[in-house]
C-alpha cells in the first residue's frame, strides 16, 4: 500500500500484490475511510458553539466553590464551557460548545443560575474592615455559618472596592434577618 506524500495533494492510493489480498486492502481501505468520515461528521456536530452573555459578577456563581457547578454542568451535558480570560475585551461572553442540544441545555442550566441570583435581593452593608476578619473566622467558617444559618450570600469588598462594603444577597426576609441578628 501506497500513500502518496501530503505535498502530492492526491487522494490515490496505491495497493499492489496478489488479487486476493489487494481487494482485502481494498475493503479494509473503504471501511477505515467510513469510519473517518463517521468521525468527522461527530467533530463536527459535536464543534456546534452557542454564546451567552452573563454580567461577570455572576461568573463566579456559574463556577462554584472549587469549579464544582462548572464541572457539574459540563459533565451533565458533555459540553466544554469556556469564560472569558482577564482582560478579555468582551467580559461577558461565555462560550459553550458540543452537540447542539447539549449546547442549549447547558446555556439554559446556566441561565437559571443567572436568573436565581438576579432575583435575590442585594443589601448593601457598611461594616468596620476591621471586624471584618472575625466574621470571616477561620478558614472562613463564621461567615460560612452565618450563611447556612440564614441561606444568604455575603459578599466582602474586593480591590478598588468601598472597604467597608459588604454586600448581603438572598431572599428578602432571610437578608433583613442576617442584617438584623449580626
Amino acid at each position: 500500500i501506497r500513500v502518496p506524500p501530503q505535498y502530492d495533494q492526491s487522494d490515490v492510493i496505491l495497493i499492489s500484490g496478489v488479487p486476493s489480498n489487494v481487494e482485502a486492502a481494498k475493503g479494509g481501505l473503504a471501511e477505515k475511510v467510513t469510519e473517518l468520515e463517521k468521525e468527522k461528521e461527530d467533530r463536527i456536530q459535536k464543534s456546534f458553539e452557542v454564546k451567552v452573555d452573563v454580567d461577570p459578577r455572576y461568573h463566579p456563581k456559574i463556577i462554584g466553590n472549587k469549579g464544582s457547578v462548572i464541572s457539574k454542568i459540563r459533565d451533565d451535558f458533555d459540553v466544554n464551557i469556556q469564560l472569558p480570560r482577564k482582560g478579555a475585551d468582551d467580559q461577558s461572553i461565555i462560550s459553550i460548545t458540543g452537540y447542539e442540544k447539549n449546547a442549549n441545555e447547558a446555556r439554559d442550566a446556566i441561565l437559571k443560575i443567572v436568573s436565581e441570583f438576579e432575583s435575590m435581593v442585594h443589601e448593601e452593608v457598611t461594616i468596620d474592615p476591621r471586624v471584618h476578619s472575625m466574621i470571616i473566622g477561620k478558614r472562613g467558617r463564621t461567615v460560612r455559618k452565618i450563611m447556612d444559618d440564614f441561606r444568604v450570600e455575603i459578599r466582602f469588598p474586593r480591590d478598588g472596592d468601598d472597604p467597608a462594603l459588604v454586600v448581603v444577597s438572598g431572599d428578602d426576609d432571610n437578608v433583613q434577618d442576617c442584617i438584623d441578628n449580626h
